[in-house]
C-alpha cells in the first residue's frame, strides 16, 4: 500500500481540533469568569463580560486644571473613565497580572464616544508616558503601549515612542503629595532626537492621571524640544475636579 504523506493543511487542521479539543476541556472544568465580577464569561478571548463592559462610566469631556505646582506644559487632558471600583481592577490587572487585552475590548466598546473628544486630525505624535528600562524590564511591558498603538491606527498618526525615555528610576508615587511626585520625577525623561519635535502636536498616552507629575515632566521637555501643542489622554482618574 502506497504511503500517503499528510500535507500542510491536514496537519493544521489535526492541530486546530486539538487545540479546540482541548480548550474545551479546559473552559468545562475552569470555566472563564470576568476579571471584574466573576460571572461565567460566554466569550473567553475577551476576559470581560457585557455588563461590567456596559457599567464602565466614560468622562465624556476634558479634564480639569492640574494640581501640581510650577508651570503647565499640558494643554488638555483627557481622563476617559470614572476611577470607580471596577475600573481600578481593570487597571489592576493591566498593570500587574499581564491581562491586556480587555483594555482594547474597552476601547472598541468606547470608540466613538472617545474619538468625539480629541482632535482626530491636528495630532502628529503619539507617545507612551516611558517606562524606565528596569521597570520595563521588571514588568516586562508598557502597560499603555496597546493603547497608545490603538489610537495611533484610529487618529491615523504616527508613534513615537522611540523618540522618548526615561533616564532616572523613580520610586512608586501611589502616596506621595503633589510636591514629592514633582520631585520624584524631575529630570526623569529626555529624547533621542529633538528635531523630531519642531512644530508637532504631540498626544501622550498613560494609564492614570492623578496629579499630572510624570506627565507635565515629561511634556515640558517636549516643549524645549520644540513641541507646538502636547496633550494627555488617560484611561481614569480618580479626581474629577483636578488633575
Amino acid at each position: 500500500m502506497e504511503n500517503v504523506k499528510p500535507t500542510q493543511f491536514s496537519v493544521h487542521l489535526i492541530t486546530d481540533t486539538l487545540k479546540a479539543l482541548y480548550t474545551g476541556v479546559i473552559d468545562l472544568i475552569y470555566p472563564p469568569l470576568c476579571m471584574i465580577c466573576d460571572d461565567r464569561l460566554e466569550l473567553a478571548g475577551l476576559e470581560i463580560c457585557q455588563t461590567c463592559l456596559n457599567n464602565f462610566k466614560l468622562i465624556g469631556s476634558p479634564h480639569g486644571q492640574f494640581s501640581v505646582p510650577g508651570d503647565i506644559y499640558i494643554s488638555t487632558a483627557w481622563a476617559l473613565f470614572e476611577y470607580d471600583e471596577s475600573f481600578q481592577q481593570l487597571i489592576h490587572h493591566l498593570k500587574y497580572s499581564r491581562r491586556r487585552k480587555p483594555i482594547g475590548v474597552v476601547l472598541n466598546h468606547y470608540q466613538s464616544q472617545i474619538l468625539d473628544q480629541l482632535p482626530v486630525d491636528e495630532i502628529d505624535l503619539i507617545i507612551s508616558v516611558p517606562l524606565h528600562p528596569r521597570k520595563l524590564r521588571e514588568r516586562g511591558y508598557n502597560q499603555v503601549d496597546d493603547m497608545s498603538r490603538w489610537l495611533m491606527g484610529k487618529l491615523n498618526t504616527e508613534l513615537g515612542n522611540h523618540l522618548v525615555k526615561r533616564k532616572k528610576y523613580t520610586s512608586t508615587q501611589t502616596k506621595l503629595t503633589a510636591e514629592e511626585r514633582m520631585e520624584n520625577v524631575r529630570a526623569a525623561f529626555g529624547v533621542t532626537d529633538a528635531s523630531a519635535f519642531q512644530g508637532k502636536h504631540v498626544l501622550l498616552v498613560d494609564d492614570v492621571l492623578t496629579t499630572g507629575a510624570t506627565s507635565n515632566a515629561l511634556a515640558g521637555i517636549l516643549e524645549q524640544s520644540g513641541a507646538a501643542k502636547i496633550d494627555l489622554i488617560t484611561l481614569s482618574t480618580p479626581q474629577f475636579g483636578n488633575a
